[in-house]
């Protein structure tokens, strides 16, 4: 089977706490706010592992810190997929414009 390509952008190496904030969890209405482990990034999206199960589809908010100005940024992105590894799970988000 030949090796197709599926990804729009090149993602980068990128070993970095983040924070994340989710609105509904199984139904259920309400923030939660995780802290987790950023392993790669491109200009089209991020790649995190987590123990929190993350649905496909669903939007996460995620802050990134600034420390040369210490700020925090938001952004939005969807979860594109989930794939279980031991006890954790390596997601895939795409940002959003």
């Amino acid at each position: 089977m030949k090796y197709e390509k599926t990804r729009a952008c090149d993602r980068k190496m990128f070993d970095q706490p983040v924070s994340f904030e989710i609105g509904a969890i199984e139904g259920k209405i309400k923030n939660i706010e995780k802290n987790t482990s950023a392993v790669d990034i491109s200009s089209c999206g991020l790649g995190i592992e987590t123990k929190c199960v993350l649905a496909e589809g669903s939007v996460v908010k995620f802050y990134f810190p600034i420390k040369e100005v210490e700020i925090t940024i938001p952004v939005y992105a969807q979860v594109m997929w989930t794939m279980p590894r031991n006890d954790h799970f390596r997601v895939g988000l795409r940002f959003l414009s």
